[in-house]
């Protein structure tokens, strides 16, 4: 909101990006609820993977030009003069709709109107990694570049609201995208935990009032440790939280049970605790390829925790050409803390880290994970092997610099 409201910042793109569960839809949703407050127009699209329609860039254009034809009627006999004229504009490319169906109108009227206010109006774009074509997510962000160059108001403004992906990374880093854009992490800096631990207390409480078990909860339900264990858990990511939040305050169970089967402290029978949280584990890993290597890679991360974590080191370790590790893992870079390619970047030592502390109990329960289980056993046996072979062939100096014994 503070960037919205300098219009002496020069930027006209707000590039805010998060690992996932962070809580960057809700942001997204709530900074158009109060930009509307606030007298703003709004045009909004939020991509969704699951939602058809919203999985592709096919109705962004149109969706965009309907939402500004409602708030600036001055545009609506333009935009459809130009569908009547080409009925088939809606399947050409995203730039020739949005320099047909946005820039043009929008040029007319800012021609023939006094009013330009400095960021007045707001696209916002949810989601874009749940955009499926990596294709389509360069060309929306191609066509934001140009509608920013070539509208002759600066009055307009865009947030995009996305997961560090590789594609997109890569587009804002060039020019001019990089350099009409602001970028805004969601990291650790705005401590996440006390926001959590916040909302955490605030749903017990609900819980605690509006419940129909409420009557058999002590005054002191959950206890300050059982609090903080979950604020842990969550890592700074808001979905931890928020699932079991949903899970504990079900109507049909006793909260006490639920909470005791997300501590361990009860078995979970049928019960799937964390079946949202899942479910965006299982997509993202199912979105990479060469599951088998990556899956390699954290399993030594998991369960070999003297190993140094830098990515030569892991490469060397795995006998993956140099360079390795680092491509496998660009795909989950919304659940892993890497170094960026770009000096310009934030840097973390030179470390992999994983973002997510449940995500270890996801990969080792068999029955959350399937086809994605690190068997421990199992890579237990592989990495002691590695560890033999290494010291046998080459001794045991080279490897004093790899594990700490």
């Amino acid at each position: 909101m503070e960037w919205l409201e300098d219009p002496t910042d020069g930027t006209q793109i707000l590039w805010m990006y998060g690992y996932a569960g962070g809580g960057k839809t809700t942001i997204a949703h709530t900074i158009a609820e109060m930009c509307t407050r606030a007298g703003k127009s709004v045009a909004s699209f939020f991509f969704s993977r699951t939602v058809a329609g919203r999985d592709t860039g096919e109705k962004l254009v149109p969706s965009l030009a309907y939402q500004f034809s409602l708030s600036i009627p001055e545009i609506q006999e333009s935009v459809a003069k130009t569908l009547e004229d080409d009925p088939l504009l809606p399947s050409r490319t995203i730039n020739n709709q949005a320099q047909n169906l946005i820039i043009q109108p929008l040029n007319k009227y800012f021609m023939n109107t006094s009013r330009h206010e400095d960021r007045d109006r707001i696209v916002i774009l949810d989601g874009l990694d749940e955009c499926r074509s990596v294709e389509d997510q360069r060309n929306i962000l191609e066509m934001l570049s140009n509608i920013a160059v070539e509208l002759s108001s600066p009055g307009l403004s865009f947030l995009v609201v996305s997961r560090p992906e590789k594609a997109i990374r890569a587009a804002f880093a060039k020019e001019p995208l990089k350099s009409l854009t602001y970028a805004l992490a969601l990291d650790h800096s705005g401590d996440p935990d006390s926001d959590i631990r916040t909302f955490l207390q605030a749903q017990f409480d609900d819980i605690k009032r509006n419940h129909p078990g409420k009557g058999g909860l002590p005054p002191t339900w959950p206890s300050e440790q059982e609090i903080e264990w979950l604020v842990e858990k969550s890592s700074g990511q808001f979905i931890y939280a928020s699932t079991v939040a949903k899970f504990v305050g079900s109507l049909r169970h006793n909260p006490q049970n639920r909470l005791d089967i997300v501590l361990g402290k009860a078995s979970q029978s049928s019960a799937r605790p964390f079946e949202e949280l899942d479910d965006m584990y299982r997509h993202l890993f199912s979105s990479t390829i060469h599951v088998e290597e990556i899956l390699n890679i954290l399993a030594l991360l998991l369960l070999c925790k003297s190993l140094s974590s830098q990515l030569s080191i892991v490469d060397e370790f795995l006998s993956y050409t140099p360079g390795s590790t680092r491509t496998l893992l660009s795909g989950l870079r919304s659940l892993l803390l890497l170094p960026f390619e770009s000096p310009e970047d934030k840097g973390i030592d030179g470390m992999i880290k994983i973002a997510h502390s449940s995500l270890s109990d996801f990969l080792l329960d068999r029955e959350r994970s399937a086809e994605f289980f690190i068997d421990p056993n199992l890579s237990r046996s592989k990495i002691t092997r590695r560890l033999l072979q290494i010291l046998l062939t080459e001794g045991i100096a080279p490897m004093s610099n790899v594990v700490k014994f």
